[in-house]
Formats: C-alpha cells, structure tokens, sequence
C-alpha cells in the first residue's frame, strides 16, 4: 500500500518559480542603480557578484539577505566610501526588480490551487522570496523560510519544523523541490516523504511538472 499524503511541502526557487531569470534582472537594476548613483565607470555585475563570493567566505553562517546587503554595501564602501546610503538602496533596488520579475513556472498557479482545495500546503525554503509577489499566498496554510526560522537546508530539522507547524507526521509529508541533497535527501532525513523536480526531464524517476502530483490528492492531472 503507498504510504498516506497527509500535506505538501514545496521548496520555491527554481520549484516553483524561476529563480534565475528573476535574479538575472534583478542583480542587473542594482548594477545599473549604482551606476547612476556613482558615475564614473559602469557597475558590472561580473564585480558584484565577485565581492558577494567575498563577502560570502567571511560570513558563513549568515543569511542570505544578510549576505547580499553586505556585498552591496561592501560594493559602495569601495567606489564611495562617503555614501553609506547606496548599499541599503542598492538591496532595495534588488528586491524591487525580484518582486517584479519573480515567475512561477507554467502549470504552478493552477496545480497549486487545486492540490490546496485538498491538501495543506507549506513551502519549505532557504530563499528569502514572498508568496505575495506571486499571486500564491493564499493557498498555503505554513511558510518556514531559512531567514525568518534560523534553519537552513540541508539541516533536517527545518523539515521537522515545517511538519509541526502543518499538524502532520513528517512520515505524511510529501516534499518536492529541484535539489537532490537539500530537498530530496534532506527531507528524507527528517522522516519525510520526496520526490525530485527536474524540469529538463534527464533525471530517470524525478517529476518533470508538478501536475504529476495531482493524483496523489485524487485529482485528475
């Protein structure tokens, strides 16, 4: 007998929205955001992300909002050190493009809304995206984001938290999202049930749309 589904849980980036065309805009309105602010030679985004690698190796443990405000601000130490202003701007100008540009996948809107008419629904994530930029907040009923829980992925527990918070067994959950050792291993770990999203269709078994969950809620794909 296939173990009970009692709720879901979805990782977001790159599950259920695509993370990288986002960011892709969204790193390029706060290159050119700098730019205009600084004059002088233009803002690559080439050098941002080379000081948020920097930045990023002297704070390990930090969240990864911590991490892009520092590499901003970092970023305008080095070209103006006499404007503090342009690093929290520049995050700003970030996540405006993010909230703008953020998404979801083709059949996301609609398969959601139908899997959360029967099941709870949690998105369990290490990105720091809100469901409000998506038109999907109201059908999940939990929301554990490494940046406001203090748990990141892989560590199980943040899938223990996210099945507490549903009222479910963690053994009842099942978990999607697109990576094998933070999604798929990690939620095992936590006593939960996964399965792989692989959108390209070369990994053998892994969903290739989340339409394919909809007969685990009874419902017709």
């Amino acid at each position: 007998m296939p173990p009970t589904i009692a709720a879901l849980s979805f990782d977001g980036d790159d599950t259920l929205w695509d993370f990288g065309a986002s960011f892709a805009t969204a790193i390029a309105d706060a290159a050119a955001f700098l730019g205009a602010e600084l004059g002088g030679p233009a803002v690559q985004v080439a050098w941002l992300q080379r000081i948020r690698t920097e930045v990023g190796a002297l704070h390990p443990g930090a969240s990864l909002p911590e991490l892009r405000q520092a590499a901003f601000a970092e970023a305008a130490r080095r070209r103006a050190p006499d404007r503090p202003d342009l690093g929290p701007r520049a995050y700003e100008a970030f996540m405006a493009a993010r909230a703008r540009s953020t998404t979801l996948y083709p059949e996301v809107a609609a398969t959601v809304a139908a899997l959360a008419r029967r099941l709870p629904l949690a998105l369990t994530t290490n990105g720091n995206a809100e469901l409000a930029w998506t038109g999907l907040e109201p059908h999940f009923a939990v929301v554990v984001r490494a940046v406001d829980c203090g748990l990141r992925k892989p560590d199980p527990a943040i899938y223990r938290l996210a099945a507490a918070r549903l009222g479910v067994p963690p053994g009842q959950v099942l978990h999607v999202g697109d990576h094998p050792d933070e999604d798929v291993a990690a939620a095992r770990a936590a006593g939960m049930q996964a399965r792989l999203l692989d959108r390209s269709g070369r990994t053998p078994g892994a969903l290739t749309s989340l339409t394919e969950l909809l007969p685990a809620a009874g419902l017709s794909p």
